[in-house]
């Protein structure tokens, strides 16, 4: 005890003077901190430290690791007490790329699907809440349209709700060919984009959605796409073996439609609608009305061995086609009429708004004395 209050008594004297004393703290986890003792006199000042806060620590998982408090230090100065502060915890961590409050976690798109091998299946006419997470990030969504009604229908494609993050564009593509047939985008930040199509019953597609310039930061947006049957019952009657029966006075109804399985434009028969009449020897006339004023007509007549005998058509969108024509003996009977667009043909298009031929069906009638 006496050589102990000896040595307290020689530091005493020596730091009669202010005098500072240094030392470093390494905490667990956590910087190396640097704690300064204030000045000790035989006051009641009492001595302090401060340890700094941990370093924030990234891993493969959200867990947040923060870095231990600082030690406490310092004895008291006469009268004093001791202080300590313990350190701060660390920031947030990241999990695998995706940043911790991403907007888009939770959304009902599945991912990887940056390619057409990988595409989201998508269940038409579901509202799809969706993400670019950066500005090389490309969703694909892959669909089917139903086997009924058989003479297919049109998908409307909208990508809306689009954070003001980024501008995008999407695409489409027949799974048949891999071809891309149609494509829309808007450059400005959150803008909407729209486009439509025409399908085959049975087909399948492709649409993806990526950015048009830029993406900043994770950018949701909603994928909405709606398929609109068109339900002619007339339907398959493209060639004469599948001709639809009719009846002399009896109108009927049709659509010109004709829908894309491949990237390219359907052929020239798949617009086709064939209808079979008894017609007699004499005069007869088939009058095509109702057409849509965004679409043209023309109607051929041919008798029963498969031979055109007349025709009439008119190149203004949504006049009337009537065609007037004295049936020889020799091709009186079971006769073809064939009904098709005499030059508007559109399958596919940019923006939301379908053409009216898509909706609105012709008349048919054929009359005689």
């Amino acid at each position: 005890m006496r050589n102990l209050t000896a040595q307290c008594g020689a530091l005493l004297f020596l730091c009669t003077g202010d005098c500072t004393i240094t030392t470093v703290d390494t905490t667990d986890g956590g910087t190396n901190s640097t704690s300064t003792n204030s000045t000790t006199t035989n006051s009641t000042t009492s001595s302090t430290s401060t340890g700094s806060g941990g370093s924030s620590t990234t891993t493969s998982s959200t867990t947040s690791t923060g870095g231990a408090g600082g030690a406490t230090t310092g004895s008291g100065g006469s009268g004093g007490s001791a202080g300590s502060t313990g350190g701060s915890g660390g920031s947030s961590a990241t999990d695998g790329g995706v940043v911790v409050g991403d907007p888009c976690n939770g959304d009902t798109e599945t991912t990887p699907n940056e390619d057409r091998d990988h595409a989201t299946a998508y269940p038409l006419g579901a509202q799809y809440q969706a993400c670019l997470q950066s500005v090389t990030d490309v969703d694909f969504y892959q669909f089917t349209l139903p086997a009924a009604p058989a003479q297919g229908g049109y998908v409307k494609v909208s990508v809306t709700n689009v954070s003001t993050d980024a501008n995008v564009s999407a695409h489409a593509f027949a799974a048949h060919d891999n071809g891309e047939f149609e494509s829309n985008y808007n450059s400005t930040q959150g803008g909407s984009t729209f486009f439509w199509f025409g399908g085959k019953a049975g087909a399948t597609f492709r649409v993806d959605v990526t950015k048009f310039g830029t993406v900043v930061k994770p950018a949701p947006y909603t994928l909405l796409m709606q398929y609109y049957g068109i339900n002619d019952v007339n339907e398959p009657n493209d060639d004469n073996a599948h001709a639809t029966p009719i009846m002399v006075g009896k109108p009927v109804n049709g659509y010109f439609f004709a829908g894309l399985e491949d990237s390219t434009d359907p052929a020239d028969a798949a617009w086709h609608d064939r209808f079979k009449v008894t017609l007699p020897a004499g005069a007869v006339t088939i009058a095509l009305t109702d057409i849509a004023p965004d679409m043209t007509g023309q109607v051929i007549l041919y008798n029963p061995l498969g031979s055109e005998i007349a025709t009439a058509s008119d190149s203004t969108g949504g006049s009337s086609v009537v065609l007037k024509h004295m049936v020889a003996a020799g091709d009186a009977g079971d006769c073809i009429v064939l009904v098709h667009p005499y030059i508007t043909r559109k399958t596919h298009g940019q923006g939301s708004t379908v053409p009216v031929f898509y909706t609105q069906p012709y008349t048919l009638t054929v009359t005689t004395p």
